[in-house]
């Protein structure tokens, strides 16, 4: 009966990952590339560990594999969050379908900084280290 289970979701990681690599060669743009990639990057891996912590069903290989799960689905994000900004920095072409660009008009590439809601800008020190208001 466990067998199914490994199988199940061995079979579940494989489509992900399947869909991840789909998406990655279909969509248009980096941005959409990104999405489909680390998704399905994300569960595809995770489905394929918890296949093996039930397969081995031991207490050492079921906590390193929950250590690995919140340790992927922490830093996979902000790693894929990184190269999108990375992306709209250099100005790396958008999809021409899309509708709406959030940033627009509020990023300034000659100072690269950021327009925020109380400032004109804000650099990476404002963020890390706001200025106290007297």
């Amino acid at each position: 009966m466990i067998t199914y289970f490994v199988i199940f979701f061995m079979v579940i990681g494989a489509v992900f990952i399947l869909i991840a690599s789909i998406g990655l060669l279909k969509m248009p743009d980096i941005y959409l590339r990104m999405s489909a990639s680390t998704i399905g990057g994300t569960f595809g891996v995770a489905s394929m560990l918890i296949a093996a912590a039930i397969h081995f069903f031991n207490l050492g290989i079921f906590l390193h594999v929950v250590g690995v799960i919140i340790f992927l689905i922490l830093t996979v994000p902000i790693g894929a969050h990184l190269l999108a900004r990375a992306a709209y920095i250099i100005r790396l072409p958008m999809w021409d379908k899309t509708v709406h660009d959030d940033l627009e008009g509020k990023y300034d590439n000659e100072k690269q900084v950021f327009k925020t809601f109380g400032k004109e800008t804000a650099t990476p020190k404002d963020i890390v280290t706001p200025q106290q208001e007297n």
